[in-house]
């Protein structure tokens, strides 16, 4: 859990340090710096940004770095500076860190916001990144044989769009490795999928007591055959369409309702519980597992009517995590939270100011 926070050149925000309880809501006008506050944080723990692929637009105008430090409740510091030319410096205890999926193991962040809309109506790639995200702090061999996949992916792609020899060797070393990984990493996610089921149905009990989902996870790929010889079977239509369709790159999780696919049947409110559901199934699965978890909830009022909003805030309160939630009204959410929890703290956020109101 955060104990404190120091951020400059973020934004609109202007330099400050703020101390964070388990409950924390911060509430303002849109544009006054609230989501900035997430942003900031989600920094720490992944090295980028969720609103902007552009490292220029997280730095404030006329800076040239920005800086997101923060201190656990365990003493741990934990440091992020990045620069407009996109260098980044990385700080453990004072000490420098090379890897940031080194540095990311150390806090683990689930970050639920309105563009998680996609995560239901789009490709596979946010689904499958979903179900990644638990294996990578949950299984310690995951990321080794999930970057060991990707290069042999991207070395069979590249001969389906430069190969005109017969060079068979070649296939066959990488198809054989792509095989032998996606064979590895199904195994693994069928492995927490299957607990990490458990958990959500938990949720969707609380969260949309009222309807029946069932959640499939699909591998993308026929695991009763080889992979290598279904590749090997399916060069020349890859080759037709300049990339590989099948394997651990395809898999997928599906959504459905006694009435149909998810994306189809529910309401932009029941698809946001639902996301929350799947998220916060997430932290309970690592609280499960001994770990401790962050939710960051932007926007937590929009699309969700009061008892739904109700339903997601005790949901939070019994994860027992550290949660920072913004919102632009504190009527919405405030009073209900103080019934919850007593120790919660309230923050206005006002033109890039952060101002302790309760707690």
């Amino acid at each position: 859990m955060l104990d404190l926070v120091s951020l400059s050149g973020v934004r609109n925000l202007y330099p400050c340090n703020f101390s964070l309880g388990s409950l924390n809501v911060f509430y303002g006008l849109n544009g006054s710096g609230k989501t900035s506050i997430l942003e900031a944080v989600y920094l720490l723990s992944t090295g980028r940004s969720f609103r902007t692929s552009n490292v220029r637009k997280v730095i404030q105008d006329g800076q040239s770095v920005c800086t997101v430090f923060a201190r656990t409740n365990q003493g741990q510091q934990l440091g992020i500076s990045k620069n407009i030319q996109g260098n980044q410096s990385l700080k453990r205890n004072g000490v420098m860190i090379s890897s940031m999926s080194e540095f990311a193991s150390d806090l683990p962040m689930q970050l639920i916001h309105p563009e998680n809309m996609d995560l239901i109506e789009s490709g596979s790639k946010q689904r499958r990144q979903l179900l990644d995200w638990l294996l990578f702090y949950i299984e310690p061999k995951f990321y080794t044989h999930w970057l060991r996949y990707q290069r042999a992916l991207a070395q069979r792609n590249a001969l389906l769009k430069t190969d005109t020899a017969e060079n068979d060797a070649q296939w066959q070393v990488w198809e054989l490795e792509l095989s032998q990984q996606a064979l590895l990493l199904h195994n693994m996610r069928v492995a927490v999928f299957d607990e990490w089921v458990v958990f959500i149905r938990s949720a969707l009990g609380l969260l949309l007591p009222q309807i029946t989902i069932n959640i499939d996870y699909l591998a993308g790929f026929d695991v009763e055959q080889n992979l290598a010889n279904q590749l090997q079977d399916g060069r020349l239509k890859d080759k037709q369409r300049g990339f590989t369709q099948i394997g651990a790159h395809r898999a997928d999780l599906r959504f459905k309702t006694d009435m149909g696919l998810a994306e189809l049947i529910l309401s932009r409110g029941q698809k946001k519980l639902l996301i929350c559901a799947l998220k916060l199934a997430q932290v309970a699965f690592l609280r499960h597992r001994q770990k401790t978890c962050i939710v960051l909830l932007d926007d937590l009022a929009s699309e969700l009517d009061v008892n739904a909003r109700e339903r997601l805030l005790q949901s939070l309160v019994e994860l027992q995590a550290q949660v920072l939630i913004t919102t632009v009204e504190a009527n919405s959410v405030w009073p209900l939270l103080q019934t919850l929890n007593n120790c919660a703290k309230l923050f206005h956020v006002e033109q890039g100011e952060i101002l302790l109101q309760c707690g």
